[in-house]
């Protein structure tokens, strides 16, 4: 009589350059089909594609399957194919009004959990995960150090961009904002961020207000 078979689950393989960045957020390289029963488990919500053309059935049937057959609201923030992911003179790929939209979507919680990742997981996603750190009030040496980890190397644009960069960000109502982004700070600390404005929901109601009033 033979002993009873025991099956070996297959090998859960998590994308290149796969990370949490804070609870339900998640960053990695462009998921492949080996990746599939390992993003299964995260029961994702959202992904958000940086890719310089969406994912459509035509370009990658396999991956759109995957996000229509879990329900995964796949979302595409264009960014320019031609730039080289090398080098001290690369360019930024995207552009600060992408990185606003990313960044609106990671602050709702309503997206997670969620995945973001760009072809290798390199420039592009570190871009967007050092914009939030910014906005979380991390300090310079700490965001570049994370950057340095899935990109290799940070050069003089790459500085400049996360740097320089400012924004007027709209803000999910309270409900639905994340926990960590600025837990256990005061909200005068996160009223006078240095290097960001937030239009609070209700703020924006009432902007909206004055301007149908106006017209």
């Amino acid at each position: 009589m033979e002993p009873n078979k025991i099956r070996i689950p297959d090998k859960l393989t998590p994308p290149i350059k796969f990370a949490e960045v804070q609870p339900q957020l998640y960053r990695g390289a462009y998921p492949r089909p080996v990746n599939y029963r390992y993003l299964e488990t995260l029961q994702l919500k959202t992904m958000v594609a940086l890719l310089p053309q969406p994912v459509t059935l035509e370009s990658d049937a396999s991956l759109f399957s995957f996000c229509a057959k879990n329900q995964i609201n796949l979302i595409h923030v264009e960014c320019d194919g031609k730039t080289k992911d090398k080098g001290k003179k690369r360019g930024i790929p995207i552009d600060h009004d992408s990185v606003i939209r990313v960044l609106e979507i990671l602050l709702d919680k309503q997206h997670n959990p969620i995945f973001i990742f760009c072809n290798n997981g390199g420039q592009v996603t570190s871009l967007i995960v050092a914009c939030l750190r910014k906005l979380g009030f991390w300090n310079s040496v700490s965001i570049f150090n994370e950057f340095v980890n899935y990109s290799s190397t940070v050069n003089h644009n790459d500085r400049y961009f996360i740097e320089s960069f400012k924004a007027k960000l709209k803000l999910p109502i309270v409900e639905n904002r994340v926990d960590w982004i600025w837990n256990g700070l005061s909200k005068k600390v996160i009223d006078n961020h240095p290097f960001i404005t937030f239009i609070e929901h209700d703020q924006e109601l009432q902007e909206d207000a004055i301007d149908l009033k106006s017209n």
